[in-house]
C-alpha cells in the first residue's frame, strides 16, 4: 500500500494537451460547463463576481436563478482544466484552452450537492443553443457535460429522446458536445 495524490500538472503532458494547447488555445470561443457550477471567484477563472472576464454567462437551471455558484467543486474543477488562466501554483499549470470564455449553466437541484436530472441537462443545452451567441467574439462552441447515469450495451438514443433531440439541436447550431459515457 502506498499514499496516491491527485494529479492536475501530469495530466496535460500525458494526454499530449500541451501540443494543442500551444496551436489550440480557445481564442474566440466559448465552452458551456453545464454541471455544478463554476466558482467565478477563483483567480484563476475571472476572479471577481458574475460575469466577468473569464465567465461571461450562464444561469442556474437546476434551481431557476441568475447564480450558478458552484457549491460543491466538481464543475470548477472542470471549468480550471478546460480554460483556466495560465499560471503555476503547485500542481496547477492552466487550463488546455486557456484563452477561451466560459458559460456557467449549473444543472445541480441543490447548492452543494452533486446530482441533476435529465431535464436539467436538457434545459442547459437548450439555453446554449439559444445563447449561443450572446457574445459574438466568444461564441459558445463547446458543450461540456461531465454527469452521466445507467447503464447502457448499446445506443441510447431512443431511451431519453429529450436529451437526444437537445444533442442534435446543439449539433445543428454547430457545437461540439463532450459528454461523459454511463
Amino acid at each position: 500500500v502506498i499514499i496516491l495524490h491527485a494529479h492536475l500538472a501530469q495530466g496535460v503532458p500525458l494526454e499530449k494537451a500541451d501540443t494543442y494547447r500551444s496551436q489550440y488555445n480557445g481564442q474566440g470561443l466559448s465552452v458551456a460547463i453545464c454541471d455544478t457550477g463554476i466558482d467565478y471567484t477563483n483567480t484563476y477563472l475571472g476572479g471577481g463576481g458574475f460575469p466577468n472576464t473569464k465567465v461571461i454567462g450562464g444561469y442556474d437551471v437546476g434551481q431557476s436563478d441568475n447564480n450558478p455558484m458552484d457549491g460543491h467543486g466538481h464543475g470548477t474543477s472542470c471549468a480550471g482544466i478546460v480554460a483556466g488562466s495560465l499560471a503555476t501554483s503547485g500542481d496547477y499549470i492552466g487550463g488546455v484552452a486557456y484563452n477561451a470564455k466560459l458559460y456557467a449553466l449549473k444543472i445541480t437541484y441543490d447548492a452543494t450537492g452533486g446530482s441533476a436530472t435529465t431535464a436539467a441537462m436538457v434545459a442547459a443545452w437548450d439555453w446554449c443553443v439559444t445563447h449561443q451567441y450572446d457574445n459574438s467574439s466568444y461564441p459558445i462552441m463547446i458543450i461540456s457535460t461531465s454527469f452521466g447515469g445507467g447503464k447502457y450495451t448499446s445506443t441510447c438514443n431512443t431511451a431519453y429522446s429529450a436529451m437526444t433531440n437537445a444533442a442534435i439541436a446543439a449539433k445543428a447550431a454547430g457545437m461540439t458536445l463532450f459528454v461523459s459515457s454511463g
